[in-house]
C-alpha cells in the first residue's frame, strides 16, 4: 500500500503539472520538453549499470561493503552523462529539427549527476520493503518539481518551467537522501565488487536498452518523422492512456523484486505470490484501462481543451498497450529475482525486431495511430505471450490457472465498457458533466459485476480483500 501511495502521489502530481502546463503552453512546448527528456533518456539507458537491482537481489541483508563502489560508479556515470548532454546537445537538436531545444538538453543533463551523488543507501528502502521511508524521499522531489514548474509556467509562460522543476526536484531528492539515512559513503573503490555487480547488472542494462527502444523509441521516431507538435500529442496521450498500467507496473516492480528475492529458495511461495499479484493487479488495471478507452473523448475536451482532441484515437489505442503491459508487469521482477534477467532482455529483443520492421510503414499510412498500433502488434505477437510463458515455466505454473485468473476481470471490464458506451450515447450534456457521469456509471457497473462474480464463483475476491484488511490492520 505504501508503494501504491508512492506511485499514485507521483502520478497525481505529474498529471496536474502536465495538464495545467499543457493548457498554458500548448503542444509545441511539451514537444520541446519531450525532446530534451528523450535525449537524456537515450544517454541514461545506454549507461545504466543496474547497481540498485543487483544489490536488492542479493541474499545478504547487509550490503554496505558494496555501497561505496556502487556510489563511485554512479557518480562517474552521472558526470559522463552531463558532459555528453552538453557536448552532443546541438546534434540531438538538429536530429529532431528543433534547434531551440539545445539549451534545454544541456540543463536537463544535470539530472543524472544530481541523482548519482545521492546517498546509495536509499536502496535499502526497497530491499527491506520500507516503503514508508521511500514515500517521503520520492514525494518530496515530485512535490518540489510540480510547484516550481507551475509557478514558473504561470509567471514566465516558458517551457523552461518544466526544466527547472525537474532539476530542483532531483536536487531535493539528493539532499534528502542524506537526511533520511545515516550511511555516509566514502571514496573507496573495490574492483572485484564492481565486477561482481556488473556481471549481474549487464543484463539489467540490456533490458533497459531494449525497454527504452520499445517504450521511448517510438517517441524518438515520432519526434524525428512527424515533428515536435506531433510528439507533444503522442507523449501526452501515452501518459494519460497508460497511467494505471504504468503506475501499477512501478508498484509491482518495486515491491515484488525484493519480495521474490527473499522467497527465491521456496518455489511454491514464489508461485503463490505470483498468482496472487496477477489477480490483484488485473482486478484493478482491466477496468481502469477500459474506462480510459471509453471516456477519453469527454476527458480530453473537458480538462485539456479542443485543440488536443486529435490525440484521442492515439490515446485509445495506447490504452490497449497499457493493458497488455499490466498483464506482463509481474514477470520482469520474477526473472530478475530468480537470477534470470537474461530472459527479460531476450524477450524484449524479439519484440523490438517486430516493431522496427513495421513502425515506419504503419506511421506513414496511419500517422500517430499507426505508431501506437506497431507497439501493440509487437506485444501481441512476441513479448507478452513469450514472457508470460517463460515466467510460468520458472515457477511451475499452468496456463490454465493464468487464463482463469485473467478471465473474470476481463469479462467484468468489458461489461462495464458496454454500459458506459450505452449511457454516453443516451445523454446530451457538457463534456465535464458527461465525464463524471460516465465515471460514476463505470464504478457502479463494475462493482455490481464484481459482487455477482464473488457470489457465484470461488474466484477469491473476498479472501484477497480480507488479506489486505488484515495487513493494513
Amino acid at each position: 500500500m505504501w508503494a501504491s501511495a508512492i506511485t499514485a502521489s507521483d502520478r497525481a502530481l505529474q498529471l496536474v503539472k502536465i495538464i495545467v502546463i499543457a493548457g498554458l503552453l500548448g503542444p509545441s512546448a511539451l514537444g520541446l520538453m519531450g525532446i530534451a527528456l528523450l535525449t537524456l533518456a537515450m544517454l541514461e539507458v545506454f549507461s545504466n549499470l543496474g547497481m540498485d537491482i543487483a544489490l536488492i537481489q542479493r541474499h545478504e541483508e547487509n550490503v554496505n561493503e558494496y555501497l561505496d563502489t556502487a556510489w563511485i560508479l554512479q557518480i562517474i556515470r552521472g558526470g559522463m552523462l552531463a558532459s555528453m548532454a552538453w557536448i552532443a546537445a546541438p546534434q540531438f537538436a538538429t536530429f529532431f529539427g528543433e534547434p531551440q531545444s539545445t539549451d534545454l538538453i544541456r540543463v536537463i543533463g544535470l539530472s543524472p549527476l544530481l541523482l548519482g551523488i545521492q546517498n546509495p543507501a536509499v536502496m535499502y528502502f526497497k530491499k527491506n520493503l520500507e516503503f514508508h521511508r521511500q514515500f517521503g524521499y520520492q514525494f518530496s522531489g515530485s512535490f518540489v518539481d510540480m510547484i516550481v514548474a507551475l509557478v514558473l509556467a504561470v509567471t514566465t509562460g516558458s517551457v523552461w518551467a518544466l526544466v527547472f522543476g525537474k532539476i530542483l526536484g532531483d536536487a531535493t531528492r539528493m539532499v534528502l537522501s542524506y537526511v533520511i539515512h545515516d550511511y555516509r559513503p566514502s571514496l573507496q573503490f573495490d574492483l572485484a565488487k564492481g565486477q561482481e555487480l556488473f556481471s549481474y547488472g549487464k543484463w539489467i542494462m540490456g533490458a533497459g536498452v531494449t525497454s527504452f527502444l520499445l517504450g521511448q523509441g517510438d517517441d524518438v521516431f515520432v519526434g524525428w518523422f512527424l515533428g515536435a507538435t506531433s510528439l507533444g500529442f503522442y507523449q501526452l496521450a501515452y501518459r494519460l492512456a497508460n497511467a494505471p498500467a504504468t503506475e501499477i507496473t512501478k508498484v509491482i516492480s518495486s515491491t515484488m523484486l525484493p519480495t521474490y528475492s527473499k522467497l527465491q529458495d521456496n518455489p511454491s511461495e514464489v508461485r503463490e505470490a505470483y498468482f496472487r499479484v496477477l489477480q490483484f493487479t488485473s482486478i484493478i488495471t482491466f477496468p481502469m484501462s477500459v474506462g480510459i478507452f471509453v471516456t477519453a473523448p469527454s476527458f480530453v475536451e473537458a480538462f485539456i481543451g479542443e485543440e488536443w482532441l486529435p490525440m484521442v484515437p492515439v490515446m485509445q489505442v495506447l490504452t490497449i498497450w497499457g493493458l497488455l503491459l499490466s498483464i506482463g508487469a509481474n514477470v520482469g521482477p520474477l526473472f530478475r529475482a530468480l537470477g534470470r534477467p537474461d530472459l527479460e532482455t531476450k524477450v524484449q529483443i524479439g519484440k523490438l525486431v517486430i516493431v522496427v520492421i513495421i513502425i515506419y510503414p504503419a506511421t506513414d499510412m496511419y500517422g500517430l495511430v499507426g505508431t501506437a498500433g506497431a507497439i501493440i502488434v509487437g506485444s501481441l505477437l512476441v513479448s507478452e505471450p513469450l514472457a508470460n510463458y517463460l515466467g510460468l515455466r520458472l515457477i511451475d505454473g499452468t496456463v490454465r490457472k493464468f487464463a482463469r485468473t485473467l478471465a473474470f476481470p476481463a469479462g467484468m471490464s468489458l461489461f462495464m465498457g458496454v454500459v458506459i458506451i450505452a449511457v454516453a450515447r443516451s445523454i446530451t450534456v457538457t463534456p465535464l458533466v458527461e465525464f463524471f457521469v460516465l465515471v460514476v456509471t463505470g464504478i457502479t457497473a463494475y462493482s455490481g459485476a464484481l459482487l455477482l462474480v464473488e457470489s457465484r464463483t470461488n474466484y477469491g475476491i473476498g479472501s484477497m480483500l480480507k488479506l489486505i484488511q488484515r495487513n493494513l490492520g
